[in-house]
């Protein structure tokens, strides 16, 4: 189940608002899910995607979700499963929403289009999987040195963030899947624990 994975812990009540609106798997091919994504996008700092350019934004998930759902892998699976044919899959995911144009900025009297870009298409992997996909944001893909990331460098923080879970695994003694509970974050999956570690270091700076 999603409930199980509470991206800050359990005061995140967007989040917790959004596992009731889905249940146990997102799937954006239903209208009430894509809304749902869009939602959580938004209270996840994603002000690009404005209300008002909702109707283009659920379009654009819908559209990607049926050109690159099938390359993303099982609900289930974890992120240190994935294999590099699953990681390169992940990557061509990644690029077909970052790159999807989502919405307008206005500026003036004009509208320009904008895409989802890199943070807002990584929350939403992750809402989508979130056993498999940690989010970043620029804060974060600065501090590696990533000033214009692509599937590419999604894929590396990947390939980072499942090396440094089993080196964990290792110095602990104990198995990936049982990592969040003994770093007292129970409700968190182990990809989401890479992601809380980031996001408390690079982005709050503690």
């Amino acid at each position: 189940m999603l409930a199980g994975f509470d991206p800050r812990g359990t005061t995140d009540r967007s989040w917790r608002s959004f596992v009731d609106e889905v249940g146990g798997q997102v799937d954006l091919g239903k209208a009430a899910h894509r809304r749902a994504v869009t939602g959580l996008l938004r209270a996840w700092g994603c002000r690009h995607l404005r209300v008002a350019d909702d109707a283009m934004t659920t379009r654009a998930l819908g559209s990607w979700w049926r050109s690159s759902g099938a390359l993303l892998p099982p609900t289930r699976r974890q992120l240190t499963d994935l294999d590099e044919a699953a990681l390169a899959r992940v990557g061509r995911a990644y690029d077909g929403l970052a790159t999807r144009p989502a919405a307008h900025h206005v500026r003036g009297n004009r509208a320009i289009t904008v895409t989802f870009g890199n943070t807002a298409a990584s929350k939403a992997l992750c809402m989508v999987r979130p056993r498999a996909f940690p989010p970043w944001d620029v804060a974060i893909t600065h501090a590696f040195g990533w000033r214009a990331p692509g599937g590419n460098e999604y894929v590396e923080y990947l390939r980072g963030g499942a090396q440094a879970l089993r080196d964990l695994s290792r110095r602990l003694g104990v198995p990936v899947a049982d990592l969040p509970a003994v770093l007292g974050r129970p409700s968190s999956s182990p990809a989401r624990i890479v992601d809380e570690f980031l996001w408390l270091r690079l982005t709050r700076g503690r």
